[in-house]
């Protein structure tokens, strides 16, 4: 798991200021919670103090209270209060927690995981489409027992829908049912790439839902480690967008926020089924991924064969290296050795400026650069 990137944490809705909300993104946990101007926040659950779950506590103003001892921290991770210490009390300066960059946008909490600053951050994902007319937005979450490479790199799959889903057919006969050429364009943080294919009409419970076979253009990309968008065109106009921010819950968990864009069917009547349809396409790639063996992929292309379609797939796998070698993926080997042992606190940018912190950073794996 890589730090140094936005990850959805939540529904915009579930983050209240009535209690907070646990979290578990990357391996540690978090408790999300709105201050009294209705500011989201995200800081690290475990309180400096004696290890309680802040998440288990309550809002109390701008802050959030331990519910051991009452100790508070605000959005900024700073101890404010510290009642055995009296009234005129003053709280330690090494009394902090790791606090986290927050932003809300289609509907979801993003929180920046790293310690990058501000103007070395990948940015979020974007979604040109929300909120503009002509176009429906409409939310899905889900969770999958796999490793969140895995996860990710099916959606980037071309040559899987063949034999995968039931609902699509590459242009062509059974025996060429991949275009033999695949363009893929890197991009600062990712790869895209775009093809043909033809899907035939849906039977059953869904046929009201895509009754007619379509040609269909196809455009898949990833940005950053955990996020994709595929973009589907049925017809001049008929457009249909998966955009997939997927948070690892753990190494071998991961939680999936789907935002589905459509300029087709617009009513919101038409939300239910176009959701039973993206839960169907889920749950067969899911049957699939979860199955994998060894869910972590080798660490050398070599001991996995990767023909020309996978090349997008390729391309990720370097793009994830790259990343690794400056120092950003997460030792999980030492995170499960030392769990129940030792805390640890996903590193926050003002770890940059500040020491003296009492939870140690979670383990790196050493970097390259």
């Amino acid at each position: 798991m890589l730090i140094n990137f936005w990850y959805a944490a939540a529904y915009s809705e579930a983050v209240t200021a009535d209690k907070p909300l646990k979290v578990k993104m990357l391996g540690q946990h978090f408790a999300l919670y709105r201050d009294s101007k209705g500011v989201a926040r995200c800081v690290s659950d475990i309180c400096i103090h004696r290890s309680a779950s802040l998440a288990g506590g309550k809002i109390k103003g701008d802050c959030i209270e331990c519910p051991y001892h009452g100790w508070q921290f605000n959005g900024d991770g700073a101890c404010t209060k510290i009642p055995s210490l009296g009234i005129d009390g003053k709280p330690p300066a090494r009394a902090k927690i790791d606090a986290y960059p927050v932003e809300e946008r289609y509907g979801l909490v993003h929180v920046f995981l790293g310690d990058l600053p501000a103007e070395e951050r990948p940015p979020i994902m974007e979604i040109p489409e929300w909120d503009q007319e002509g176009w429906r937005c409409i939310h899905l979450e889900y969770d999958w027992k796999t490793n969140w490479e895995r996860s990710v790199e099916a959606g980037l799959d071309p040559a899987h829908a063949e034999f995968v889903h039931t609902g699509m057919k590459f242009a062509g006969s059974d025996e060429e049912y991949i275009i033999p050429e695949l363009t893929v364009e890197r991009t600062e943080w990712g790869a895209q790439q775009s093809f043909d294919i033809k899907t035939i009409a849906a039977r059953g419970d869904l046929e009201h839902v895509k009754p007619e076979a379509a040609q269909v253009t196809a455009f898949a990309s990833f940005h950053g480690p955990t996020c994709t968008e595929t973009r589907l065109t049925l017809a001049p106009g008929q457009i249909v967008i998966q955009y997939m921010f997927e948070t690892p819950i753990d190494e071998f968990h991961i939680k999936k926020h789907l935002v589905s864009a459509r300029t087709v069917n617009l009513d919101p009547g038409f939300d239910k089924p176009t959701n039973q349809m993206n839960l169907f396409v889920a749950e067969e790639d899911r049957v699939i991924i979860e199955e994998v063996d060894p869910a972590i992929y080798p660490e050398s292309n070599t001991k996995e064969l990767l023909v020309p379609a996978d090349k997008q797939i390729a391309i990720y796998r370097e793009m994830i290296a790259e990343w690794e070698a400056r120092g950003w993926r997460i030792d999980t080997r030492q995170v499960a050795a030392d769990r129940g042992r030792i805390g640890y606190a996903i590193p926050c940018p003002a770890r940059r400026t500040q020491a003296n912190w009492t939870l140690d950073s979670t383990p790196m794996l050493p970097g390259k650069e």
